[in-house]
Formats: structure tokens, C-alpha cells, sequence
């Protein structure tokens, strides 16, 4: 096996550093596609035992299903941050994900026998359960990442890790709902209906399990003893995140993404909830909708990807926000019975998927390799606080019969405060984003020899030539930013001035 130091910037992976990445990939979409699918057993399973007046205990709270399985999903993040982190940090990050991979076909036993047994309040303790899963193997799959394949291929991984993911939740939402809807159709309860989908999920965990063992081992970062005031290190992994200006600005970004979110995700489910007033086309409908969403964060996140595969882009994290408004106001104003909200909501996730993929591809860079699992494990935990906060405000606004129309645009104005943040804060990399993008339509700029430029340190580049134009194709041929030097006269014009100080030109 081959072993990297994270400092080595110069890392080349070989062959199976990348069979253990794409396993790795493998084996994340299929535990998304579980816990999705469990959600979307559980949430039309209440609306029908609501709907039908299944005697059973706490009948009244399956009106709000969906908001006790988004606090059930957010809550152990919240709780077992901290243990999930030193888990990564601890042990090798590839025994937490085995062990994991176990833990989840364990609790998927659990929601099925539960549900045969009709007891949904001991299925949705098991769904808490898979949530718990989750927070264990959330710090050790992303930690792993850049051990395995390293620094300069970390833009690509970060989007393809993200891309998987949506599509193993787009799955897991359309083929439950249809076949959950489609079981009810044929004349089945909803008990019924849920168990021989589940089973075969249940099933289907056993591939994951066996792909766990794919992984190759990396070496263990930490050799912490276990002390019971790991459990309550909450905010001793916030301050380690916050420490580091470009760590907290990053993570304050995915943090309001997972918000915007999960919002987005319980406004689609209410929406579908309206529009077929909890009928057997509830399951589909939401997951349509949600559908909707999620394909436009593949397909953000694909962009992102393809735009991050040699250096880490920030400059799409303004763009993603001005996309995010766009997609959030078209949603306010479109009747929730159009065909064309399904079309916002592709939009609104493109935009924040552009947003967030160089976003979690910036922290997992950032990290020291000794406190990876730490810093990523307090990322876990104001993610969280953002999705529960964003479920909380979501349904105090249901619960006063707020219009959705209203809820899209304060969301619209959330996003167009943080898309002014981030272009106040990162022009430089916007504008370059922006120009390099245009000069690229017109221009193929062939880089040749540029591996011979060093990650760090200074580097002073000589061109035989200079005119204006070749400022921009050393730009698109360097992987590195460049400060350039100008004659300070052109410092005097205004706008030329502020453009050039922009880039921390260097007068002379």
C-alpha cells in the first residue's frame, strides 16, 4: 500500500489509491440512497396513517412527520460530533468507515422488523439510529479523501463526492416514491407497502459492507485517549474551525448551504402536500419536486467539478449565490401547481451546489492532517445547527400559514445578503473566474512545462514579451495566481488603479 504524507503537494496517487476513492464513492452513494430512502418510507407512511386514522399512539404528530424526521437526522450530528471526530482521528479512518458499513445494515434490520411489527415509533428510533451511522462516517469518508488521492486532484474529488451523493439521494427520493405510491395503488396499506422495499434495501447493504473492505487502510493521524470531556467538545471543535480566518469563512458558506438546503427540501415536501392535499400521489409528488432539486445540484456540482479539477475555484461561490438568488425569487413568484417550479428548483440547486463544491473543497485543503477529523467533525456540527435552525423557522411559518410565496423571497434576501458578502469578499477571484471564462471562448491557451512551477514559495516569472493581452494567458496557463508588475503611472487612473490593486499588482 502506499502511504502520502497531506503535506506532499507533489503526491501523484497510483492505480490503487484510486480504486480505494472509487469505492469509497460507492459505497457513500449507496448509504445516502438508504437513509433517503428510510426518510421517504417514513414521511408518506405518516401522511397515510394521518390521513387514514391509524390508531395508533401520538396519531396527531404524523401531521408533521417530516419536520420530526429533519430534527431526528439533524439531532445526532449535533450530539455525536465530537465522538465521530475523534473516531476519524483515533483510529484509522478506514476502520471507522467498516465499522460503519456495519452499523448500518444493523439498524436497517431494526426499521424493518419494526415496521412488520407496525410500530413506526420504534422504526423512526431506528431511523435515528441510521442517522447515528451517519455522523460516524461522515468525518471518516471525507477525511480520507485527500490521504488517498492529495492535494492537486482534491477540487475534482470534492465534486464528485458531492455529485454521488445527490444522485444517491435523487434515487433513493424518486424510486421510493414511486414505489411506495405504487403499493398503495395496487391496493396495499401502508404497512405493506413499506416493507418489501425495505427489505430489499436492507439487502443492498450487504454490497456496501463488502466495498468497505476495498478501502485500502491509511495511517492513523491522532493517538488521543478517549476522556469523557470528548463528548461535550462542541465548542472546543467550533473554535479549532474558527480559528483559521479561511476554515470559518468556508465552513460559515456550507453551513448556509445545508440551511438553504433543508429548507429547500421541506418547502418541496409541504408544497407536494398542498397540491395533492395527502393523497397516494403524496410520495410522488415530493419526490418530484425534490427530484427537481437535487438534479440541479448534480448538475451544479458537475460543473463545479469539471471548472475545480486542476485548482481549487472560489470564484464560483459568488456566481452560485447570484444563481441561487435567481432560482429562489423565480420559486416565490410561480403558482405551486406550474410545471415551472420544478424548473426553479433545478435552478436554485445548481446555484448551490456551485457554491458549495470549492467551498468543502477549500476546507478539506485547509485542514492540518493531526486535526482533520476535529475540524471536519465541528463542520458536521454547524451544518446541522443550520439545517435544524433552517426546520425550526420553516415550521413556525407552516404553523402560522405563512404563504410560500413570502417564505421564497425572505430566503431570496438571506441569499442575496451572503452573495454580496462573498463578492465583496473574493472579487479577485470572481473577476478572474469571469475574464479567464470569456478569454478561454475566444482563445485555447496550451500550458507546456507548468508542473516545473512549485506548489509554495516565491516565483519569479520572465517573460520575453509583454503587452496587455499576455497578462491574461499566463493567467489561464499558470496554475498558480500571479502578481504582476506595472508601471506605477497607470496606479494614477481611477479605475484602472482600483482594477489592478484588486490583484495586488506590484508598481514599480
Amino acid at each position: 500500500m502506499h502511504e502520502m504524507s497531506s503535506a506532499d503537494e507533489s503526491f501523484l496517487p497510483p492505480r490503487r489509491n484510486w480504486v480505494s476513492f472509487w469505492s469509497l464513492l460507492v459505497l457513500q452513494t449507496q448509504n445516502a440512497f438508504n437513509d433517503k430512502a428510510a426518510q421517504f418510507i417514513l414521511i408518506p407512511m405518516g401522511a397515510w396513517l394521518f390521513k387514514e386514522r391509524i390508531p395508533i399512539a401520538g396519531l396527531e404528530s404524523m401531521k408533521y412527520i417530516e419536520y420530526i424526521l429533519a430534527i431526528v437526522i439533524v439531532s445526532p450530528f449535533i450530539l455525536f460530533s465530537p465522538i465521530a471526530g475523534w473516531l476519524s482521528d483515533r483510529f484509522s479512518k478506514t476502520n471507522v468507515i467498516r465499522g460503519a458499513s456495519i452499523l448500518q445494515l444493523v439498524v436497517l434490520v431494526w426499521i424493518t422488523v419494526s415496521i412488520y411489527h407496525q410500530q413506526v415509533w420504534l422504526a423512526i428510533a431506528g431511523f435515528f439510529m441510521l442517522s447515528v451511522q451517519s455522523v460516524l462516517l461522515s468525518p471518516g469518508k471525507r477525511g480520507i479523501v485527500k490521504e488517498l488521492i492529495g492535494h492537486e486532484r482534491l477540487g475534482f474529488a470534492s465534486g464528485m463526492m458531492e455529485i454521488t451523493v445527490v444522485l444517491a439521494i435523487c434515487a433513493g427520493q424518486i424510486i421510493t416514491g414511486f414505489w411506495y405510491t405504487g403499493r398503495l395503488n395496487q391496493g396495499l396499506d401502508g404497512w405493506d407497502a413499506a416493507m418489501f422495499p425495505l427489505m430489499v434495501f436492507t439487502v443492498a447493504s450487504v454490497a456496501a459492507l463488502v466495498v468497505s473492505f476495498v478501502i485500502q487502510r491509511v495511517p492513523v493521524q491522532g493517538h488521543r485517549k478517549f476522556h469523557a470531556a470528548i463528548l461535550v467538545e462542541h465548542f472546543g471543535q467550533l473554535g479549532e474551525l474558527l480559528k483559521h480566518r479561511g476554515l470559518k469563512l468556508s465552513a460559515a458558506g456550507a453551513a448556509f448551504f445545508w440551511g438553504y438546503a433543508g429548507y429547500l427540501n421541506l418547502a418541496a415536501i409541504n408544497i407536494a402536500k398542498q397540491v395533492t392535499s395527502g393523497g397516494n400521489e403524496f410520495a410522488v409528488e415530493s419526490a418530484l419536486l425534490m427530484l427537481a432539486a437535487s438534479l440541479g445540484i448534480f448538475a451544479g456540482g458537475a460543473i463545479a467539478s469539471i471548472l475545480c479539477r486542476k485548482h481549487i475555484e472560489l470564484g464560483l461561490v459568488p456566481l452560485g449565490g447570484f444563481v441561487m438568488v435567481a432560482g429562489t425569487l423565480a420559486l416565490a413568484f410561480t403558482p405551486m401547481d406550474s410545471h415551472w417550479l420544478k424548473a426553479w428548483f433545478v435552478i436554485a440547486g445548481a446555484g448551490g451546489a456551485l457554491l458549495l463544491v470549492p467551498l468543502n473543497a477549500n476546507l478539506q485543503d485547509l485542514c492540518p492532517p493531526n486535526k482533520r477529523g476535529k475540524i471536519l467533525a465541528g463542520l458536521n456540527l454547524l451544518d446541522c445547527m443550520a439545517g435544524l435552525f433552517a426546520a425550526l423557522i420553516q415550521l413556525g411559518l407552516v404553523a402560522l400559514d405563512v404563504d410560500f410565496k413570502w417564505q421564497f423571497i425572505g430566503l431570496a434576501v438571506c441569499c442575496i445578503w451572503v452573495t454580496n458578502y462573498a463578492a465583496r469578499l473574493l472579487p479577485q477571484h470572481f473577476i478572474r473566474l469571469m475574464c479567464l471564462s470569456l478569454f478561454r471562448m475566444f482563445y485555447r491557451v496550451r500550458s507546456i512545462n507548468h508542473i516545473n512551477i512549485p506548489k509554495q514559495g516565491g516565483v519569479l516569472l520572465t517573460p520575453n514579451h509583454a503587452t496587455y493581452i499576455d497578462a491574461f494567458i499566463l493567467s489561464c496557463a499558470c496554475p498558480r495566481p500571479i502578481r504582476f508588475l506595472m508601471f506605477s503611472g497607470y496606479f494614477k487612473h481611477p479605475l484602472v488603479g482600483r482594477f489592478v490593486r484588486l490583484f495586488n499588482t506590484v508598481p514599480i
